[in-house]
């Protein structure tokens, strides 16, 4: 294992490439588990063994993600929405489900924890993983809204400032023109390629969110060209 105790925007990007690389290998190689494998090398058994302080509590270290909105529907669409970039730092997304597939087949490479505990979890999860966050807080009074969430990275949203937020920024990255998916179109490869192994539960919440992401891509296309979008 390899301790990680911090990373930067071009870290961020570094990881994105690398697991574009290694999901790619995996869908066009004949050999497709061992060249994903190869292209993972690079970050293979990092581990997180870094501290996220929250910027309004100074000194104030925190070894779990943020509260996240539960509707996971609603996460979703705002993922989507965004289009898979963290509008606080503009780097680009990789859905929890989709980084717990990458797991699910590299388990030695790609450790993973659900409450992201330092010395037990990579640090793509805290890096890429995004979280629908508030833009006028919940404690406040903000509602589960699309129209009050936004996209974070886990690490983001954790360092942000827990007060209010009226104007957050969105970032240039974010256009229509933009094509990264947050790697949800190799969803169905990974799937196909093993993740979950034989796990019902676990199957089952891939095959969900695949879907999800699949039926939300799919009405933002058809809106984007002037279809029947349902305005999501």
């Amino acid at each position: 294992m390899v301790d990680i105790l911090s990373f930067d925007a071009d870290d961020i990007e570094h990881y994105a490439d690398i697991l574009t690389a290694t999901v790619t290998a995996i869908a066009v190689a004949n050999n497709g588990l061992e060249a994903g494998a190869a292209a993972l090398d690079p970050i293979a058994g990092q581990i997180w063994m870094g501290k996220l302080t929250a910027t309004s509590r100074p000194g104030a270290a925190s070894d779990e993600p943020r509260p996240r909105v539960r509707d996971e529907n609603l996460r979703a669409r705002v993922f989507v929405r965004d289009r898979f970039r963290c509008t606080h730092c503009g780097g680009r997304a990789v859905p929890r489900s989709i980084l717990v597939a990458i797991h699910d087949l590299f388990p030695s490479a790609i450790p993973y924890d659900a409450h992201y505990t330092r010395g037990l979890v990579h640090p793509v999860f805290w890096a890429l993983a995004p979280e629908a966050d508030h833009v006028y807080p919940h404690a406040y009074g903000g509602e589960n809204a699309l129209e009050n969430l936004t996209t974070l990275h886990a690490a983001c949203n954790t360092r942000k400032s827990d007060g209010l937020v009226e104007n957050p920024p969105k970032t240039a990255a974010i256009q229509p023109t933009d094509a990264w998916d947050g790697l949800a179109s190799f969803y169905p490869v990974l799937i196909a390629a093993g993740a979950a192994g034989a796990a019902e539960v676990r199957q089952k919440y891939h095959r969900e969110w695949s879907r999800r992401y699949t039926t939300l891509m799919a009405r933002g296309r058809c809106a984007d060209e002037g279809g029947d979008g349902d305005g999501d």
